[in-house]
């Protein structure tokens, strides 16, 4: 195979690696939890700021 063909699978192949090594190694997963736990948080406290916002504003 070669062009465009190979170009995706190759890139696909990388992706998939990458995304199976921060998945399925435990230090990797522990550090994407904490990551993800994070942004949960930041994410939810902008979202009940911009509903509930005037009612906590002082």
């Amino acid at each position: 195979m070669a062009g465009p063909v190979a170009a995706v699978t190759e890139a696909w192949d990388k992706l998939t690696v990458f995304l199976y090594s921060q998945l399925y190694d435990e230090r990797n997963w522990a550090k994407n939890k904490k990551l993800a736990k994070a942004l949960g948080v930041f994410a939810g406290s902008i979202l009940f700021m911009r509903t509930c916002g005037d009612m906590v504003a002082i």
